[in-house]
């Protein structure tokens, strides 16, 4: 098992909350795929019969990178997935990130790709951009701004995301969202020159064989009149 439940499903708190562990997906590319999902379908089969934004992906709400340890949320009932959506649309689904992260002040230049550089000193800063898709593949993502080029704002998401930062002088780093865009957090401590230590994607230092020092850390929403909170130790 790649996953731990820290939270089984019942009548009255219909969803599923675990720690999963790197490399194992959280959402399978087709069904019978292992992943979070498929094993949590094994073990609670409500979570299969939740339509979610895609049939393969059934109850999952949060979901996280392959590499990056930490908490996914996942609906064992209809009901409970619909207001969860809802309660994200007016961001009172809150998720937390901590990181490991390195000092390479010039990172946007040498990844290329970044708009002017977004400096961030020891403490707290909030982060805001939009985004587009970048690289072959379009394997990851780039911070768009009212600065950038016309090309850029073209391929943009159009949505406006926003990142709050703490970085610490041991080079930890705690981050905040709300709503969120596919690699944003990671993205954006890249762009404040606090790259991810162990990211490949995002950080020209890394090595092979790095690990990413990258973990969903606690997730908090509303649900039923009670607010619900679970954390990770980092």
């Amino acid at each position: 098992m790649q996953i731990n439940v820290l939270h089984e499903p019942t009548t009255e708190e219909p969803f599923v909350v675990v720690d999963k562990i790197p490399p194992l997906p959280t959402a399978p590319l087709k069904d019978g795929d292992e992943s979070v999902l498929t094993e949590i379908g094994r073990i609670f089969p409500s979570v299969l019969s939740v339509q979610g934004r895609k049939p393969v992906e059934h109850g999952l709400i949060h979901r996280i990178d392959n590499d990056t340890r930490g908490i996914v949320l996942l609906a064992a009932s209809q009901s409970f997935y619909d207001e969860l959506i809802e309660k994200q649309k007016c961001g009172l689904f809150e998720k937390w990130y901590s990181a490991k992260v390195d000092s390479v002040p010039d990172c946007g230049a040498l990844l290329g790709g970044f708009p002017e550089k977004n400096q961030v000193c020891f403490g707290s800063s909030e982060i805001i951009s939009s985004f587009r898709y970048y690289g072959v593949h379009n394997a990851s993502v780039r911070p768009v701004t009212e600065s950038c080029g016309k090309a850029a704002l073209k391929k943009s998401s159009g949505t406006v995301y926003k990142t709050e930062i703490t970085v610490s002088e041991d080079l930890t780093a705690v981050c905040h969202i709300t709503a969120g865009f596919r690699h944003q957090v990671r993205c954006h401590l890249a762009w404040c020159g606090y790259p991810v230590h162990g990211d490949k994607l995002y950080n020209p230092l890394f090595k092979d064989g790095e690990k990413l020092c990258f973990t969903a850390s606690k997730i908090s929403f509303p649900y039923n009149g009670k607010s619900y909170s679970f954390s990770l130790d980092f």
